[in-house]
């Protein structure tokens, strides 16, 4: 903490804006931040003009979320010529890779803070508004030393948790490792977050145990290869199918997720326990990312497109009526129509629940940049992105279809997105009660309901869809809270 007593002052009533780009990884970060900064009296704020420290959590998988980022740290030039004390930072994955880019492209922001010293923003927070130094703290280059040495770099710490910073108080992103070693040409993360790594088991199970104290009824763990998991503890070889069985004897915890895995790493036993345990969601997310094999070679995937197909029948047998959601990059060097109509193939073959879908952007440090020319122009690119959505809408709402008429467990998240906007300006509306959750294979479902439904079990009648949601309606006033017998809920 800052000595004089005006910077304590300060720091006593500081007020934080944080901005997260990217996935549930940086999600995760900024809770974990924002947990931190708590602890040295910051209190959040949704107003970046009433900020005194500003934290933007950025992403570098895409062109276009640095674009973003750069573009607002451009206008917050302005902000800091009217409050010169206020402290500007970059977090995340795109400090990590532009490092002192960052302030040759934006001189105002005062912290540069990579992916591997989250830990230490809040005391660099302290000196940046004590000395007005800029100042970096970036993990070493995968080139740059031992494999240890640099996992040392890329070391996480132990997690304060803060559940207003959660997708709701309900559900709760929880790492379970770090880093990658698959090194696929196009992807900035074995740089940006560092060599593989494995959480302990027995440290992730606290913190399952922790957040199920806090109220927590949906786990989802995270890992850029999740399936990849493994770890020596106590003699014993963990993979994520033993940390599975472990968590589903948390009392309070009502669903367990993983995302994101990789298809090689697919094992017979992790299905297996997505088969037996009750509490595990019937939901995978493989990215395939091509459906042609000489794509995912320039890709360096470690995957032909037989080998998904097994691992995809391999699912079909072990965990019928399991869905499984995909990635695909379209437009990526040396793709042409012949290949990009595989990855088509591939989607109808599969029927994917949905598909991310992605139009190629070259990332300055991967294989692919150095080695492949980015052949395919940005128009074609957009056609083929659009044309991928197309048929994968189809494919997702034909699937949703098949709901119409059943009933499902949903896990209530809160009100719906339409609920909400209403809600602000007129609270009558009949849009107000809409609620929204999912099913255990994942499905978005919205319905209308009582606001108390939010953290509990309700089953819902599916009367409609669209293409990315079933709608319907509470079969009964009844709703199941945790393991607990059916509840009376009032409206």
């Amino acid at each position: 903490m800052a000595d004089s007593s005006g910077d304590t002052r300060l720091q006593h009533n500081a007020r934080l804006y944080i901005e997260t780009v990217g996935c549930q990884m940086n999600m995760l970060d900024s809770e974990l931040v924002v947990a931190a900064l708590r602890q040295r009296g910051y209190t959040l704020t949704d107003d970046i003009g009433q900020a005194d420290t500003i934290l933007l959590n950025t992403c570098s998988v895409r062109e276009h979320a640095e674009h973003k980022i750069y573009s607002a740290l451009g206008r917050l030039k302005y902000s800091k010529r009217r409050r010169p004390q206020q402290v500007i930072g970059v977090m995340g994955c795109m400090a990590q890779k532009d490092q002192t880019l960052v302030f040759r492209r934006a001189p105002h922001v005062d912290i540069v803070v990579g992916t591997g010293q989250l830990a230490q923003i809040p005391d660099m927070i302290d000196q940046a508004r004590q000395h007005r130094a800029p100042a970096l703290a970036v993990s070493l280059d995968r080139q740059d030393g031992t494999q240890g040495e640099i996992a040392d770099s890329f070391q996480s710490y132990d997690p304060l948790r803060d559940p207003e910073m959660r997708p709701s108080p309900y559900q709760a992103f929880v790492r379970i490792m770090i880093g990658c070693d698959k090194f696929c040409t196009y992807c900035v993360v074995p740089a940006t977050r560092g060599p593989e790594q494995s959480r302990p088991p027995s440290q992730i199970i606290d913190e399952v145990r922790l957040l199920a104290d806090q109220g927590v009824k949906e786990v989802t763990l995270l890992g850029q290869t999740v399936n990849s998991y493994l770890h020596n503890e106590n003699g014993r070889t963990h993979a994520l199918a033993d940390l599975l069985y472990r968590i589903h004897d948390v009392p309070g915890i009502e669903r367990i997720k993983f995302v994101t895995n990789y298809p090689r790493d697919m094992s017979d036993g992790l299905l297996q326990a997505v088969r037996d345990l009750p509490k595990v969601c019937r939901y995978l997310h493989v990215p395939a990312q091509s459906g042609c094999d000489e794509v995912l070679r320039r890709m360096k995937r470690g995957y032909t497109v037989a080998d998904y197909r097994d691992m995809m029948h391999r699912i079909r047998e072990t965990v019928p009526g399991c869905a499984v959601s995909s990635d695909f990059i379209v437009g990526f060097c040396g793709e042409d129509e012949i290949a990009f109509q595989k990855s088509l193939d591939l989607i109808q073959e599969f029927r994917f629940k949905n598909s991310f879908i992605f139009k190629y952007s070259p990332r300055s440090g991967t294989k692919a940049f150095q080695r492949y020319a980015d052949d395919v122009n940005e128009q074609v690119k957009r056609r083929r992105n659009n044309e991928m959505l197309a048929l994968q809408n189809e494919i997702s709402e034909q699937d949703n279809a098949e709901f119409i008429g059943r009933d499902v467990d949903v896990l209530v998240e809160g009100s719906s997105k339409s609920a909400n906007k209403v809600l602000e300006h007129d609270p009558g509306s009949p849009l107000a009660r809409q609620l929204v959750g999912r099913t255990d294979c994942d499905r978005i479902v919205v319905f209308d309901g009582n606001i108390r439904l939010a953290g509990s079990l309700v089953r819902v009648h599916v009367c409609d869809c669209t293409s990315t949601t079933l709608l319907g309606s509470v079969v009964t006033e009844q709703v199941r809270h945790g393991s607990e017998s059916l509840l009376p809920i009032i409206s």
